[in-house]
């Protein structure tokens, strides 16, 4: 409901005329009225408007004022505070944390301010209503600013329902009260500011290609043959332009026709490494896809990515794993030093994402069984059952009753009656040589029910692109990360580990020191050399509502 605050207070601005400095005791007590009344007429609401403003913290904003009290906070005496300026000031630079200052309503604001200025200016008076509608506004634009701060300007429950997002503990209405209480409004928001190393390093790289946009970006490649040395023309000056656009390096473009040279082939390179692709020096169809990938649709992924920094807990340990799903990469991270790295296997796309998962790894599993999931039993096991009975016996693979956890005698079923529908059988795989899961499972507890595991088929780490699993990690170097993770675990050892596995003998490991681990979701992120990366959405998770704010920015 829009309330006109002129028209609210006109028979009390009536009777007491304008109101002059020579009464400013009196304005903060009238703005409060004014604040109360608009507060008061949200009960039964579902929306706020404050002149043309909707409201983005409805309730936190009606709870904060109705408990001071209605008390302003950002003006006193009919006049804006200092602090105000410095806050509006900083969400006009919002777009350097990779948000959208519009958000704010940076543009109202402003034009709030100026009214109020006017009214200074010209009739040293002042409107309660407008000095109120400022007030409201400042409030809501602190909240909203301070929740995509700590939270994320992407809600990950809403866009990302199966993934399992630790969600922060922050409560942005006492942060709000402290800082006022403390006198530090805006201070305290850098206080918001993710502290991995990773968010300060894509912030650089954000203003690099925001500088790059406002500048009107990069032409286009056409598409023809593929580009390599020797080759010649207008298509080779414009892929030298677009290189040395954003690979930090100088190409000599001035050569007509422009030649693809050994200088050019050595960029090629290194943007092929930066963009997850073969490197072989030659523009082939993939990498000049990559290279026609619009600076806007860049700036785009690299805000997404600085968001998604926003969701991981405050503290990540002191020593974690990480696994990046985009990267099909695994690294440990003990303080400033990477302990163990290696390719892995995630989920590939449908029901077979891999979650994103914050938790800790508690427990090792050797020769592990498989309890293949009814989905995958059904899709894909079942058919080949129904084409030959023995394949059950040849993988060893056992049946069970899921009820009562009786095994059944596979030979007495007749699988041809056997549907996805009424398939009403558990499928379990016995340790051995054939089972999926290899010899060691790493598991962590999570409500998608994924775990880290070995694989049978190692060969599939060869493939560039691997995202492929049902939705568990397959890790590549297995028994380094069990050595590792036993390390701290009395009475085992690497000998040990390794003689417990060959027994072929089914055994849980409880580690005595659990390790945390992230498996998260970046496309876009700068490796320890400095240069920033990029990868393939594969779960097309960057194809949200994410509205980008380009600045006007010096060339």
């Amino acid at each position: 409901m829009e309330i006109n605050a002129k028209k609210l207070w006109l028979p009390l601005i009536i009777a007491l005329g304008h109101i002059s400095f020579s009464h400013a005791e009196n304005i903060d007590n009238m703005e409060s009225m004014v604040i109360a009344t608009k507060v008061a007429s949200l009960n039964g609401s579902t929306r706020m408007m404050c002149g043309k403003i909707m409201r983005c913290s409805l309730t936190q904003t009606t709870q904060f004022y109705t408990a001071r009290n209605y008390l302003p906070v950002w003006t006193a005496a009919g006049r804006i505070k200092p602090e105000a300026e410095k806050f509006l000031t900083l969400l006009r630079h919002s777009y350097e944390d990779g948000l959208n200052p519009f958000d704010y309503h940076t543009k109202e604001l402003k034009e709030m301010e100026q009214q109020i200025n006017d009214g200074l200016q010209t009739s040293n008076s002042v409107d309660p209503g407008l000095l109120a509608e400022y007030d409201i506004t400042m409030s809501d634009a602190y909240l909203l600013y301070a929740r995509h701060m700590e939270f994320g300007r992407i809600d990950p429950v809403v866009n990302y329902p199966d993934w399992q997002v630790s969600r922060r503990s922050l409560n942005i209405l006492d942060f709000y009260n402290q800082a006022i209480a403390q006198n530090n409004l805006v201070t305290s928001l850098s206080k918001l500011t993710p502290t991995y190393s990773g968010y300060a390093d894509l912030k650089v790289q954000l203003a690099k290609y925001q500088k790059i946009a406002s500048n009107g970006g990069w032409q286009t490649i056409p598409a023809g043959k593929d580009l390599k040395i020797g080759s010649v023309g207008t298509r080779v000056e414009i892929l030298q332009k677009r290189l040395s656009a954003t690979e930090d390096y100088t190409l000599d473009y001035t050569d007509q026709p422009a030649k693809y040279d050994e200088d050019t082939a050595k960029v090629v390179k290194q943007f092929q490494h930066n963009n997850g692709l073969k490197v072989t020096g030659i523009v082939d169809k993939a990498t000049l896809q990559a290279l026609n990938v619009s600076v806007e649709m860049r700036v785009k992924q690299i805000q997404l990515n600085m968001d998604r920094l926003r969701w991981l807990p405050n503290n990540l340990g002191s020593k974690y794993l990480m696994v990046n799903i985009p990267s099909y990469s695994l690294v440990i991270v003990n303080g400033q030093q990477i302990d163990l790295s290696m390719p892995v296997i995630v989920g590939g796309g449908g029901n077979n994402k891999t979650c994103v998962v914050n938790s800790k790894i508690t427990t090792l599993e050797l020769n592990p069984f498989w309890g293949i999931p009814n989905r995958i039993a059904t899709k894909e096991y079942l058919s080949k059952i129904q084409k030959d009975p023995s394949y059950l016996e040849q993988h060893n693979i056992r049946v069970f009753n899921p009820k009562n956890n009786q095994e059944i005698d596979p030979t007495g079923i007749d699988w041809q009656k056997v549907t996805q529908t009424n398939f009403n059988y558990f499928l379990r795989q016995d340790p051995g040589k054939k089972n999926a899961l290899g010899k060691l499972k790493f598991l962590f507890p999570n409500d998608c029910g994924i775990y880290l595991h070995d694989t049978s088929n190692p060969n599939l780490f060869g493939k560039k692109a691997r995202s492929l699993s049902h939705g568990c990690v397959r890790v590549s170097q297995p028994l380094a990360l069990a050595d590792y993770l036993i390390a701290s675990t009395p009475n085992w050892d690497d000998d040990k580990l390794e003689s417990a596995i060959n027994t072929g003998k089914h055994r849980w490991v409880k580690l005595a020191d659990p390790l945390e681990i992230h498996i998260i979701y970046q496309t876009a992120w700068v490796e320890s050399s400095g240069q920033l990366q990029y990868r393939n959405d594969i779960y097309k998770a960057d194809d949200v509502d994410f509205p980008i704010y380009i600045p006007k920015l010096a060339k």
